[in-house]
């Protein structure tokens, strides 16, 4: 704790001391970067017209730089990412600072770390065009949400993070304890508590992540009005040089109802001859929104993600969507989806 104190105290000391600031000394810690991401749907089935719809899916620009990086003062750096595809807001905007491996703190708006996808797979990142049905249903990641808050798997709080047990480039545990307002970005709270998200992951290897987390929160959640919820899972995630597999299951209880969903992904990176690269992939996914009444659904999906050449992602996704407890038929889903870098 005394090393602790003793590092923040220098590092507003050196701050305050500071010679006027140039450009050059700007660049340093500034970094500009966007994506722009246009999608194409096609659904389908033998009893109903097709369905299709061009639309921009994200359109973000990003400001991000480190503060400060060095063995006395450790690091310090901050991220605010703007999404102009529907409506300008706000999606991040973060300060951390982490004087040691063992210890961090992170204050802003940034990804809840419930889940491994939600929070270590950003969408240029996933190799599939939308995130697994559980994730978009339980972390709040589309407007289907049981909650009926739609926060691209975000919320405003703070959160303590690091990791122990050095294995030279990554660290054998890690943990992330935060504390949210629990109503979605950019949003003030709306009542007198606060959400309560754990996480331990167990890397046994670099390219190998176990993890376990859990959610506690109450709200005013629309037609249910003010309730208490749950959300509870664990996952499995391999990144290797050529393949890659991952794997999670969540369940939630939101006031008196229980949901539950999992999903299972496996792949294979590829390189081209022009140095493009990309990958292949399927995942089997389903989420029962009521156990009670086993209201489930199975999405059966194959994708291909290619990167022609740096700044350029090109993805093309089939779909089978299955709803064998309700009244709808057997769909098909063809998504395409192009992303322009800088």
């Amino acid at each position: 704790m005394k090393r602790t104190i003793f590092t923040i105290i220098s590092l507003v000391s050196s701050l305050f001391s500071a010679q006027a600031i140039t450009w050059d000394d700007v660049k340093q810690h500034l970094n500009i970067s966007g994506y722009l991401q246009a999608q194409y749907n096609l659904e389908f089935a033998d009893t109903y017209t097709s369905n299709s719809s061009f639309r921009i899916r994200r359109a973000r620009l990003s400001f991000a730089g480190k503060i400060v990086e060095s063995d006395k003062f450790g690091v310090a750096d901050y991220r605010l990412q703007v999404d102009f595809a529907s409506s300008p807001q706000i999606v991040d905007a973060w300060v951390r600072y982490r004087p040691f491996s063992q210890l961090g703190v992170q204050v802003g708006q940034f990804k809840v770390p419930l889940s491994i996808e939600n929070s270590e797979y950003a969408p240029l990142q996933l190799e599939f065009i939308d995130y697994s049905l559980v994730v978009q249903r339980l972390v709040r990641m589309s407007s289907n949400d049981v909650t009926g808050i739609s926060s691209t798997g975000r919320d405003c709080g703070a959160q303590l993070y690091g990791g122990f047990i050095d294995k030279g480039d990554f660290h054998l545990l890690n943990y992330n304890l935060a504390i949210f307002n629990g109503n979605g970005i950019n949003r003030g709270d709306d009542n007198h508590s606060k959400d309560f998200v754990g996480r331990i992951t167990v890397n046994p290897l670099r390219n190998l992540a176990i993890a376990g987390y859990y959610q506690y929160g109450e709200g005013n959640l629309g037609e249910r009005k003010y309730v208490c919820y749950q959300r509870y899972g664990g996952g499995i995630a391999y990144e290797g040089a050529r393949a890659f597999a991952r794997a999670e299951y969540i369940a939630g209880v939101t006031g008196s109802l229980s949901s539950e969903g999992a999903y299972a992904s496996a792949g294979w990176k590829f390189t081209t001859p022009n140095a493009g690269n990309g990958s292949v992939g399927a995942r089997f996914d389903y989420f029962d929104e009521n156990t009670h009444t086993a209201s489930r659904e199975f999405n059966y999906t194959l994708g291909v993600a290619y990167n022609p050449w740096r700044y350029m992602r090109l993805q093309l996704n089939y779909a089978i969507k299955q709803y064998p407890h309700h009244d709808r038929p057997l769909s098909h889903n063809i998504m395409v989806m192009v992303s322009g870098i800088f």
